[in-house]
């Protein structure tokens, strides 16, 4: 049987929304508004329609929103997501230097937390395609036109917004690895450790979706936040996955302030090399090229890259406690280093609102377990386990969190046996399957 149905994909951006605006009906048909416009109103980016139909919108937000800080909040500074609700709407607003970021839904069960993370990550985004110089430049004018700055790279905004909201690796801020045996991930590390080169800051070999092993330079922190920006990326712009590409990015955890470059050669689909140098010169990119013919080589002398098909066609997988117990319908799977384990959906039948659902109650578990552990103890960390009347649930288990769904009507004993068989398959001595734990 075909997986593909089962596993979460990037969304593909191929619907015009130009000629919405806020006036017209068909604008409220939309469950989920987002806008992007700098503190002065002036719009940059929005989700359905045309930024200049919707300036008067906007301007109206944004002069309420100002009085709303003005008179509410003394220090704005400290403040995170801010919240308006009327009726049956909710207005959610996140302020990042000279830049807001609004998203409006009629959906009253959306997760918070699932918003907040979104807008975060879309102004992360924003960041990779403008650079931290935009908020300098709006900062010395504040009439300053953003939005012709985003020019053709509004795609990879939309995508944000989609997988913000769906994503299980934006949710929880991690990357989603592919399982594979320690000894097959430790020589594919070996691999990519070989061909480094002074100038590259960092190796990785992936697809859209997963992770397969990551190189760094010592000492050097690679945020989950920018190998995900590499991966929204690729999904957004098809052409990177043909050929070779020398092109700039802008990774906002190793500077928001100006590019680096990225060598991407999908050798063999769905499987890419990814180098990212500090030098732009056209002999770091032939250094690059044949450093990847090296990797590709072992690749073909080894038989490496059927190996990686194997395992691709083989995940997202069926744990066998999916197998065996149908109180189990679904669990995902988050490690301390910012990594995430996300088995087949499966949770009555395959149904896409359903996964929707599923990522909205395990939002709010998560959102509740993080606050948890900032104001509790060192045994309140190591014994939490949360659940609800609907099924889910979340406890922690040494270094993962796992977040679960069971049936309604389990007992409660039938309940702790359950997280008992989860955190059994993912003790300590088994992490090395799921996740990329040697360090570089």
């Amino acid at each position: 049987m075909s997986i593909d149905p089962y596993q979460y994909k990037p969304h593909v951006i191929n619907v015009s929304y130009q000629e919405f605006s806020p006036d017209i009906p068909e604008f409220f048909t939309h469950k989920r508004h987002v806008f992007i416009m700098t503190n002065t109103g002036r719009p940059i980016y929005v989700r359905y329609g045309s930024e200049i139909k919707s300036s008067i919108f906007l301007a109206t937000i944004n002069a309420i929103f100002q009085k709303f800080l003005l008179f509410f909040f003394e220090d704005k500074e400290k403040q995170t997501l801010f919240k308006i609700s009327h009726d049956k709407c909710n207005i959610y607003i996140l302020q990042r230097n000279q830049i807001t970021y609004i998203c409006s839904t009629n959906s009253l069960q959306d997760s918070e937390f699932i918003i907040y993370q979104m807008l975060d990550f879309l102004n992360t985004q924003l960041i990779s395609i403008v650079t931290d110089q935009a908020n300098i430049h709006l900062t010395q004018k504040p009439n300053y036109d953003l939005a012709f700055s985003v020019g053709g790279s509004r795609n990879l905004l939309t995508l944000a917004v989609k997988n913000g909201l769906y994503s299980p690796c934006m949710a929880f801020n991690s990357i989603c690895t592919l399982p594979m045996a320690v000894s097959l991930r430790q020589f594919i590390h070996n691999n990519l450790k070989e061909i480094k080169l002074p100038n590259i800051v960092a190796s990785l070999l992936l697809t859209e979706t997963f992770v397969i092993d990551i190189w760094r330079q010592k000492n050097m922190e690679f945020k989950t936040s920018d190998i995900l920006i590499i991966q929204s990326m690729i999904q957004g712009q098809g052409q990177l996955k043909k050929g070779e590409n020398w092109i700039p990015i802008c990774l906002p955890g190793l500077s928001a302030m100006g590019f680096v470059y990225a060598y991407i050669n999908f050798f063999e689909k769905p499987i890419g090399i990814v180098m990212i140098s500090d030098d732009n010169s056209l002999d770091m990119f032939e250094q690059c090229k044949e450093a990847a013919q090296v990797l590709i080589q072992k690749f073909n002398s080894n038989n490496l890259h059927q190996t990686l098909l194997s395992n691709l066609q083989n995940n997202p997988n069926t744990p066998k406690c999916l197998d065996k117990h149908t109180q189990i319908k679904h669990f995902i799977v988050k490690h301390s280093s910012g990594q995430v384990y996300l088995p087949v959906f499966q949770a009555f039948g395959v149904n896409n609102k359903t996964f929707k659902f599923y990522m909205q109650q395990y939002g709010e578990l998560y959102k509740d377990f993080i606050i948890s552990q900032s104001l509790g103890n060192s045994d309140a960390k190591q014994n939490y386990f949360v659940w609800d009347s609907k099924g889910f649930g979340i406890t922690q288990y040494h270094d993962v969190v796992i977040l679960f769904c069971f049936n309604e009507l389990i007992e409660f004993q039938q309940m702790v046996q359950n997280v008992h068989l989860l955190q059994k398959m993912f003790r300590t001595e088994e992490l090395g399957y799921y996740f990329i734990l040697k360090p570089s």
